[in-house]
């Protein structure tokens, strides 16, 4: 699954594999429209995951953790978390080409 959402006043792409509970998650931050930081988890071996938490509750706390490691200060202290229309996941993501 690749959807986006939103939580503090972020907005955020999140692509998801496996069953629930022992996913495979990976949030990347999206900074006007492009890809900024990112963390991922891999709830199967991640020794502190609680596989009743519902995914939303993971990816919520996946993202307080990326704010403090990245020093990100959220536009919103107390937005929640909020999935978007399946149509907002696109992201502009460069070739991969490097010009030099």
């Amino acid at each position: 699954m690749v959807r986006g959402f939103t939580y503090r006043g972020e907005a955020f792409r999140a692509t998801v594999h496996g069953r629930p509970g022992k996913e495979e998650i990976f949030i990347v931050m999206m900074v006007d429209d492009e890809e900024g930081p990112e963390i991922s988890i891999d709830r199967f071996e991640d020794a502190d995951n609680n596989p009743d938490d519902e995914l939303e509750v993971m990816l919520a706390k996946l993202v307080d953790k990326l704010f403090a490691e990245q020093s990100i200060t959220p536009a919103s202290a107390t937005e929640p978390f909020e999935w978007l229309a399946a149509a907002t996941t696109g992201a502009r993501v460069h070739d991969g080409v490097q010009h030099h």
